[in-house]
This record gives structure tokens, C-alpha cells and sequence, in this order.
């Protein structure tokens, strides 16, 4: 009799392996779907996006608040005195009013000859010897009929380091400087230096000698140094600046008034200097 092919004959030993094969796999398939239900019923009670998961996004609305930022406007109008003057208080170096106009962020200065007679007390310099600060102050808004809100003076060593202290102060020399005398010599080239403080001190006195012409540089060059200290560049620095003023120099301005001045000194620093006006006369100054 021929042997069919493919026959297989089943014995109880191969048997026995099929059923615990299935066994098995049965047991495993159970595992893994309770494994799967389980896991689901977690991520869904603690808010798992499932669909994002696996890349399928859904829609969402996003309601967004828009909340319009409406720009301060802080409107004030102050002058100040400053000056520069050896420590004994013999010479002033230079002497300048500056006015600070805000919201316009315009500073307009004149600078004073310390020579000026402003009373039967003599000159500027004079009664500044003599008396000090406060009459210095007093005698200038009596002979002009105006009004000082504050005053900075400064020695040539506190106006050295103040200037310093920023790097130095840009400046804009409008011809090639070659000049000595028995105190000092200066050599600057024409164009816009940054100086350093004994170069700008010295340059300030260089413009004491051109008379008339001179003064209104000075002017020129007292606004370019409060357009260099008053920029966006040194927002972060202005209680910084006020302490070296504080520290450095003699002021009747107080951590009080810097305090109240905050948010037009803030207005100053985020826009910068807009508007320069130099003016000749003091009387520039009258009103407000």
C-alpha cells in the first residue's frame, strides 16, 4: 500500500506542547489588554491628551485679553545751577542754568560768566567765596528774576571722576585744538571725541578763553554731557547716577526729591534728550 504524502501522525507529547503553546498566549493576550485598559483610565483621569499624543490635534479656542498700555505722561519744568569750582572755592570754573522741559524732554542751558557782577556783593565768583552755595543761588535769581529749583556744584576732581564714571562723555569739537598756556595744554582733533575727564575739564576751560563765543560752546558742550547721562542706555543706572551725584558733589537735591522725580526721570531716560536750545541771557529763564 503506498504512503500518503504529508502525512503527519500526531503523538501525545506534541500534543501536550500545542495546548500549553495556547495556554500561554491566552494568558499574555489577557494581560496586555487589562495592562491597556488600565493605563488609558489613568492618563484620562489626570487630563493626558490621548490624541495629542499620538499626533492627532484637535482644535481648541484661545481667547486672548488684550490689555491697552497707555504712555504716562508726567509734565514738569525745573532749573538748576550747576558749576564747577576749586575745592577752596576760589575760582568757578565754569557756571551754567539748565532747564529740563518735560513731556517735551527739552533741555535748554546758558552758560554764565563767573566774572558777572549780579549785586553790590560783587561777582558770581565772589559771592560764591565768600558766602557759599545758597547765596551763589540767591544773588543770581534776584539779579535775573528767576527761579532755581536746585543746584549741583562740583571740584574738578568730583567732575573728573563723575565723567569718568560713564567712560567718558561724547562731545563734539568743532576744530582742531592746539592750545597752551602756563596751566595746561590741549591737543583735540576736530570731530565728535569721547572724552575722558581731566580732557573734558580742560576743554572747558579752554572755552573760558574764547569770551562770547566761548560761553556758548560751553553750553553746547553741558548739553551733549546731560544728553550722554540722560539716555536709554543708562535707564537701569539713574539711582546709581543720583548716588554718585549725592556722594560726589554738593547738592540741595535729597533722596526725597529724587524719589518724587521718579517718573520724569524715567520719562528722561527711556526717550533721551528730543530738544537743545542754547540760550545767551539768563533772563532766558524767567517763567515757567
Amino acid at each position: 500500500m503506498a504512503r500518503k504524502k504529508n502525512l503527519v501522525f500526531e503523538t501525545k507529547k506534541r500534543s501536550d506542547r500545542g495546548n500549553t503553546r495556547k495556554f500561554w498566549l491566552a494568558l499574555i493576550t489577557g494581560v496586555l489588554i487589562i495592562l491597556v485598559a488600565s493605563t488609558t483610565m489613568i492618563l484620562k483621569s489626570n487630563d493626558f491628551d490621548i490624541n495629542s499624543a499620538f499626533g492627532f490635534e484637535k482644535e481648541t479656542e484661545v481667547t486672548q485679553e488684550t490689555t491697552e498700555v497707555q504712555p504716562v505722561t508726567f509734565e514738569a519744568e525745573r532749573t538748576f545751577l550747576i558749576w564747577c569750582a576749586d575745592s577752596r572755592r576760589e575760582n568757578i570754573h565754569f557756571l551754567s542754568l539748565v532747564k529740563v522741559s518735560l513731556p517735551k524732554c527739552k533741555v535748554t542751558v546758558c552758560s554764565i560768566d563767573p566774572k558777572t557782577t549780579l549785586s553790590e556783593n560783587g561777582s558770581a565768583a565772589s559771592i560764591y567765596l565768600k558766602s557759599g552755595e545758597s547765596a551763589l543761588v540767591s544773588a543770581l535769581e534776584t539779579t535775573y528774576g528767576i527761579n532755581i529749583d536746585r543746584y549741583i556744584s562740583a571740584t574738578e576732581t568730583d567732575f573728573k571722576s563723575f565723567v569718568n564714571y560713564f567712560g567718558g562723555i561724547k562731545i563734539t569739537i568743532p576744530e582742531q585744538i592746539n592750545y597752551r598756556n602756563e596751566e595746561m595744554s590741549l591737543v583735540l582733533i576736530k570731530g565728535n571725541q569721547s572724552l575722558k575727564g581731566d580732557t573734558l575739564f580742560k576743554y572747558m576751560l579752554y572755552l573760558n578763553s574764547l569770551g562770547y563765543e566761548g560761553k556758548l560752546r560751553q553750553s553746547g558742550a553741558i548739553s551733549e554731557m546731560l544728553g550722554n547721562i540722560f539716555s536709554p542706555g543708562n535707564q537701569n543706572k539713574s539711582n546709581r547716577i543720583f548716588k554718585q551725584i549725592t556722594n560726589d558733589m554738593s547738592t540741595d537735591i535729597s533722596i526725597v526729591d529724587f524719589s518724587s522725580e521718579a517718573d520724569g526721570i524715567n520719562m528722561l531716560m527711556q526717550n533721551g534728550i528730543l530738544q537743545v536750545e542754547i540760550v545767551e541771557l539768563p533772563e532766558n529763564f524767567r517763567g515757567k
